[in-house]
């Protein structure tokens, strides 16, 4: 607020109701002579009188006046608001919260003459800190309550569509069931049927989709293989409605009142096949010859390494690898620093890496005898600094009442680092969560450990195609992360620096020489990565 009250460019607000008028006497020229008298001792200079007359003060929305009062702050005309009773300006707890944020937000000075609230004032300011807290009590409590009414609708069996409708439905304002679109609904049968019958593959289905320019949910947008999907694990067809997909704690499916499109068998055989075909996430689908593609990480951003093919002067097809944030961000501030690196240099880099390697009992330092152990011990450790965390958050949220209370900071400063720790607190309560589904079961079955598949490389990498090289990386290699430097103006090195293997269930059988390239074949096909 501004300690300066001199020379403010005062708004002067006056209203009255009829039936206030005759019981009260609060006319309009009663409230804006005194208002005027009160200005001058104050030494402010008056912008404007805004008066709405005749009309009641339950809500800011019918008052042209006041909504043009609105206006001046915004565009910075006004910096002082002048009213002869606080409820000459509304008679709404929630209308006066939010006119006493946008005050805040414009440093707009705000005075009552009948309570004297001077906001010049500590005792005016501290009755705006007031209110302030309420604001965001109230804020809390509105968004609360709308998750309430939200889940109890769910419950009922009505579909929230909160951002958007699923395709094959619509539901028009006012209307609290959804209702079958018939063209959709036929695109969303031909789906499930190409994925079942077909046996399409999402991406295929897409693209096909495309290809007959069907139109999408979102105007001007593609199909993709995840919206397929999304199409293809969606309840909403068979006559569910679901809650919460963003929270896995509060998220339930009840049957709901809208028809269904997809009978209960074959939205459960859809299932049955996305569970059973593998989860491989990987930035490009490699070739053969890119058998490194979707297993490489940067040691200096992290981000996963992408091929990157091209023809050469002589017409020799050439594979590179560079970093994903070296390609997709622009900004020479958060652009990765890598530089491109040539598939045989990376290759030539693993060989060596992994012929090093004497002790298998160990894998860069790090101790694999026990790897279920290990791995229960850091989500451990792990659960306990995130709830640590949490507790440090909530003294410190506690504190930041107490110092608006105190005036040490001010109400936007309060209502943005409330919002920041909020945020803060989700993050880590989810992360917490997350770990603890994380747990290793009591009943897994121990992890085979790592020098076995080392050695297999070291022995067998020379004897296997790119085939059998691509299959081998894709099941034991979580990651490899490497490290690209720039030795001379046109040549870069590589240097690995680790790599996480994945756990498997079954030993792998350790036979080298040329003699035994079909029993690593034949172990390479039989193995199960966990």
């Amino acid at each position: 607020m501004k300690e300066n009250k001199r020379n403010l460019s005062t708004a002067i607000y006056v209203r009255v109701s009829t039936d206030e008028q005759a019981q009260e006497g609060f006319s309009i020229r009663a409230q804006t002579d005194k208002l005027k008298a009160y200005a001058m001792l104050k030494d402010w200079d008056i912008f404007d009188i805004y008066s709405d007359e005749g009309i009641s003060g339950k809500n800011i929305v019918d008052r042209p006046a006041i909504n043009r009062l609105i206006d001046d702050i915004n565009a910075g005309n006004v910096n002082n608001v002048l009213v002869f009773k606080v409820d000459r300006l509304t008679r709404s707890t929630r209308n006066l919260l939010e006119l006493v944020e946008l005050f805040e937000e414009n440093d707009c000075a705000f005075n009552s003459l009948t309570e004297s609230i001077d906001t010049d004032t500590p005792s005016g300011r501290m009755f705006l800190k007031i209110i302030g807290i309420f604001a965001e009590f109230e804020r809390e409590n509105l968004v609360s309550r709308l998750k309430l009414g939200f889940e109890r609708k769910a419950k009922e069996g009505y579909t929230l569509a909160n951002f958007k409708m699923s395709y094959g439905y619509s539901k028009e304002k006012g209307q609290k069931i959804q209702t079958i679109q018939q063209n959709e609904a036929q695109i969303v049968r031909e789906i499930f049927s190409m994925y079942l019958d077909g046996n399409k593959s999402m991406t295929g289905i897409a693209k096909l989709l495309n290809q007959r320019k069907i139109p999408t949910k979102m105007n001007g947008a593609s199909w993709e293989s995840t919206s397929i999907r999304g199409i293809l694990t969606n309840p909403t067809y068979i006559g569910k409605v679901r809650y919460s997909l963003a929270d896995e704690s509060r998220y339930f499916e009840v049957d709901g009142h809208h028809e269904r499109i997809i009978s209960d068998e074959i939205f459960n055989l859809a299932q049955e096949k996305i569970k059973s075909m593998p989860a491989v996430s990987r930035t490009k689908r490699p070739r053969e010859v890119n058998y490194f593609c979707g297993v490489t990480v940067c040691a200096c951003c992290d981000g996963k390494f992408t091929t990157h093919n091209y023809t050469n002067k002589a017409g020799n097809d050439r594979c590179m690898y560079r970093c994903v944030k070296k390609i997709y961000h622009k900004n020479e501030d958060i652009t990765c620093k890598s530089p491109t690196i040539s598939h045989e240099k990376l290759n030539t880099a693993f060989i060596e890496y992994i012929r090093n390697y004497d002790d298998f009992t160990t894998v860069d330092e790090v101790e694999i005898d026990n790897n279920k152990a290990r791995k229960e011990q850091e989500l451990q450790e792990y659960i306990k600094e995130c709830e640590r965390k949490l507790e440090v958050l909530e003294v410190r949220k506690k504190r930041i009442v107490e110092q608006y209370v105190n005036e040490e900071i001010s109400f936007v400063e309060y209502r943005d680092m409330l919002g920041v720790f909020s945020d803060k607190l989700e993050v880590l309560t989810l992360e917490v969560q997350r770990a603890k589904m994380e747990l290793p079961n009591e009943n897994e079955i121990p992890d085979i450990q790592k020098d076995d598949i080392i050695a297999n490389i070291k022995e067998n990498w020379d004897y296997l195609n790119n085939a059998e090289r691509m299959m081998f990386l894709q099941r034991f290699v979580k990651k490899i992360t490497i490290k690209v430097e720039k030795q001379h103006a046109k040549s870069n090195v590589v240097r690995i620096e680790g790599i996480d293997f994945n756990s498997v269930r079954e030993p792998i059988i350790k036979k080298g020489g040329k003699a035994k390239k079909n029993a690593v074949r034949d172990n390479l096909n039989g193995v199960r990565v966990r």
